[in-house]
């Protein structure tokens, strides 16, 4: 059995007589750090960290942390995520602020510097070409091409809204820029796969209809062909074996989570390995030869399956949950000899550290906190349950309860947006905002969220407004039936689908809810088909058409801005002027109902934000927004 020391250095230990009280700034604020990994030789370590509210990448030396080089925001740019490439080379994905829009956004520019900030260069995308550029390609890291220092594998995407180009895998070099082309996908939408040879020979992509095709090359040079054409469903090719003749992938089938199998390139033989009972994996665990040897499956907690447990990678990765009680790891990268590791452990009370863990010594050294200003002993424990539809689907969600309080307390319904997305066992900073003021607060992954098979997500299609709406009213009356919620002290708030979801919730169930939070959110489906970027998208036709169905008094029916007349209870809407995904329009739309009705709602827009606030002082002015109106309406004065 591995035993690992943990050294804590430097960090910073919370006495409760001196440490003051959580506040609603606290929870407004970026990262402190975001990313640390180690360069190749162990000598170096790449941060990147937060410079008043913009980002910086800062070099340091691994043994005293001296910094060597910071590269600044500059402008409009800002360095985002980033890769060692050799001892002294990193590569960088530019992101930039345009136009309006305060959230950056990333247009594939490349940016490399060496740790001591020599050799700076952009050398791909729109900037790193001479004179007027009409249209420009993006680059995305696709493999480091073990062995060589000075080239790296992109792939190369034109900038295209509607994104019908083919994509294209490209050779860059890290030094000068200079590009060769080595294979173009055969769809659109596409995501390649190297084998351990760094040749690309696997490709999914998604046809105009939505619909998942897949290819295979034999090798360097030969042509696409296609892979198991009578597939359906989803398929996440995750790496080769290390034989190069198997791709591990994760599959859906009917009625069932997806499931972790082994394709043979040559017959198409599919071998199955893994599948949990109610949840998709999270995402695989590979080693340096591009062997699966485990998952990380969120059902509940966040759990890893090993799948092949006696190999050292495992074993590590094993020792390490142990060492940190449970809590999630991830390795964010390793020396070339694979003796030193940067380790993320992170939980619901824990945003975030990183350790240096040495596999010689056994022991992990802290170095850092993603938000520093967190004390774990300050944050509220969150814990899973687990409930049935009234139709029979099994539904996880989670409470995050006030520290030392269980019972009868005022509740916020927390609903996910997406809806095809989900809510996990981790740190949620507007979940522990409610909590630390003294909220219950309940997430539940409804029908439709994903994570839970296809059949799951499907049993939402059409149901936004209706059986998805119920599920969360479950979720509600089961934390009444345990009594930890006051059932005349209930306010439901939500971001995207989730803005969706609290309006919605408090027109289906107008008796329940004593206000809602509407914060960039949709309140008008036939709208979706005319405004925001799902519209745009190749395949955004076929997705709505699918997800809402085209029933036009349905849609009607299940639109917030269109039933205000049965709601009840008082409204905050929050929302970005330049939101693309739910459109403002939106907002002026259920803005203008309540008006009509001569309905209580309170409004705070601003401009130069998208979906969801990006800037701090936004960010701050919202949630305090958020939390006077639930004191007015559900909080101590409202008693």
């Amino acid at each position: 059995m591995m035993y690992i020391k943990l050294m804590i250095w430097g960090m910073l230990l919370c006495i409760s007589d001196i440490c003051l009280a959580a506040s609603v700034e606290d929870y407004s604020r970026h990262s402190d750090y975001y990313n640390v990994k180690i360069s190749p030789d162990g000598k170096h370590l790449a941060v990147l960290m937060n410079d008043e509210g913009r980002k910086r990448l800062a070099f340091l030396r691994t043994d005293n942390f001296e910094v060597t080089f910071a590269l600044n925001s500059s402008g409009r740019d800002q360095p985002a995520e980033y890769y060692w490439v050799n001892n002294e080379r990193v590569i960088v994905q530019v992101v930039q602020s345009r136009g309006r829009l305060e959230l950056p956004i990333n247009l594939g520019e490349i940016f490399a510097v060496n740790y001591d900030g020599s050799k700076r260069k952009m050398i791909f995308g729109i900037r790193s070409q001479p004179g007027i550029v009409l249209s420009g390609y993006g680059g995305f890291l696709l493999d480091k091409l073990e062995g060589d220092n000075k080239h790296v594998l992109i792939t190369k995407r034109l900038l295209s809204r509607n994104g019908d180009v083919l994509p294209e895998v490209t050779r860059l070099n890290v030094y000068t820029g200079k590009e060769r082309k080595v294979k173009r996908a055969p769809i659109s939408y596409s995501q390649f796969l190297v084998d351990n040879d760094s040749v690309p020979r696997f490709v999914v992509g998604v046809d105009k209809n939505h619909d998942t095709k897949m290819y295979y090359s034999e090798g360097k040079g030969e042509d696409w062909q296609v892979f198991n054409t009578k597939f359906d469903g989803e398929f996440t090719p995750l790496t080769f074996s290390s034989d190069n003749k198997s791709v591990y992938a994760l599959k859906t089938e009917e009625n069932k989570p997806k499931g972790l199998y082994r394709y043979d390139l040559d017959t198409q033989k599919e071998t199955f390995l893994y599948r949990s009972d109610i949840a998709d994996p999270t995402y695989a665990i590979s080693s340096d030869l591009n062997e699966v040897y485990g998952l990380r499956v969120d059902e509940d907690y966040s759990s890893y399956i090993f799948i092949k447990p006696d190999t050292q990678e495992a074993k590590l990765h094993k020792a390490l949950i142990q060492a940190f009680n449970g809590d999630s790891v991830e390795i964010t990268s390793k020396t070339k000899d694979g003796k030193q590791m940067v380790v993320r452990v992170s939980s619901d009370r824990n945003p975030g550290s990183f350790y240096i863990f040495d596999t010689d010594t056994m022991s992990a050294r802290y170095l850092l906190s993603s938000k520093r200003w967190i004390k774990k002993e300050q944050q509220a424990e969150t814990e899973p349950f687990r409930i049935k539809s009234s139709d029979g689907l099994v539904l996880n969600g989670y409470l995050t309860l006030p520290i030392g309080k269980k019972q009868n307390l005022p509740t916020v319904v927390l609903p996910h947006g997406g809806p095809h997305l989900r809510d996990y066992w981790r740190f949620d900073p507007q979940a522990q905002m409610l909590a630390n003021a003294g909220y219950a607060v309940i997430k539940v992954n409804f029908r439709g969220s994903d994570g839970y098979g296809k059949h799951f997500m499907e049993a939402g299609y059409g149901e936004w407004g209706t059986g998805i709406q119920d599920d969360i009213t479950q979720a509600l009356n089961y934390a009444i039936q345990t009594g930890v919620t006051d059932k005349n002290r209930v306010c439901i708030f939500g971001a995207s689908f989730g803005g969706y979801s609290a309006l919605q919730s408090a027109i289906r169930e107008p008796d329940m809810y004593q206000c809602a939070i509407g914060y960039v959110g949709v309140y008008d489906l036939p709208m979706m088909f005319d405004e925001g970027d799902i519209k745009t998208l190749t395949w955004g036709g076929s997705y709505l058409n699918k997800t809402l169905g085209t029933n036009p008094a349905e849609l009607i029916a299940q639109s917030p801005s269109r039933n205000v007349d049965k709601l009840n209870a008082p409204v905050l809407i929050i929302h970005g002027e330049d939101d693309q995904r739910a459109h403002f329009e939106h907002a002026l739309a259920l803005k203008e109902a309540l008006d009509e009705k001569g309905h209580p709602y309170e409004w705070l827009v601003k401009d130069k934000e998208g979906h969801g606030f990006y800037n701090e002082e936004n960010i701050l002015e919202a949630n305090k927004a958020i939390l006077a109106f639930l004191e007015k309406h559900i909080g101590d004065s409202a008693k």
